[in-house]
């Protein structure tokens, strides 16, 4: 009776492993490609990039697919990016395009300008080449200091120097 339980125990598994075959055929695909900025800059580390497949609708704003978002943690364009998408959310009838926009502190600094078809109608679902221009916002300040900071540099340099004449001086007199 054991010897039965655990054949059919083993069938079943099988048969289990089976079916997510044809399901996962039908569940995913992805679109890919490079994301870059049109102006050379050095995003802060906490700067979030967000890719975007939007459904384009005769009126209205277009609707999101998919989306893929990620922070920079310190890296610089261009990005590498890979949106999963559920195809069967797709209908070949109607045009789809990719947005993205690179956010800093809540406020989108860089943004698309431009409409890139993907998908139907014979548009591209790989190396899809994306070009961020700025919003005008200006990026915060990662260096460049202040007064008070200028001052104090100046000082500690000054300081550097009478020490190092001094010394130079001493010197001599030995």
């Amino acid at each position: 009776m054991k010897m039965i339980r655990s054949t059919l125990g083993l069938i079943g598994s099988l048969l289990l492993l089976m079916i997510p075959g044809p399901v996962n055929a039908q569940g995913s695909a992805a679109l890919s490609g490079i994301l870059n900025c049109q102006e050379q800059i050095t995003l802060p580390v906490n700067a979030i990039v967000t890719v975007q497949i939007a459904e384009l609708r005769g009126s209205g704003a277009p609707q999101v697919v998919a989306e893929q978002r990620f922070t920079t943690n310190g890296a610089q364009p261009p990005f590498r990016y890979t949106i999963a998408y559920d195809p069967g959310r797709i209908n070949t009838s109607t045009q789809y395009t990719l947005q993205s926009n690179i956010s800093v502190d809540g406020q989108v600094r860089f943004t698309t300008n431009q409409v890139y078809r993907v998908i139907t109608g014979g548009a591209p679902v790989s190396d899809v080449n994306i070009l961020l221009v700025t919003t005008g916002a200006k990026l915060p300040q990662t260096s460049g200091g202040s007064p008070l900071l200028m001052l104090s540099a100046l000082l500690l340099l000054g300081g550097l120097a009478i020490f190092m004449l001094r010394r130079a001086l001493g010197k001599r007199t030995d």
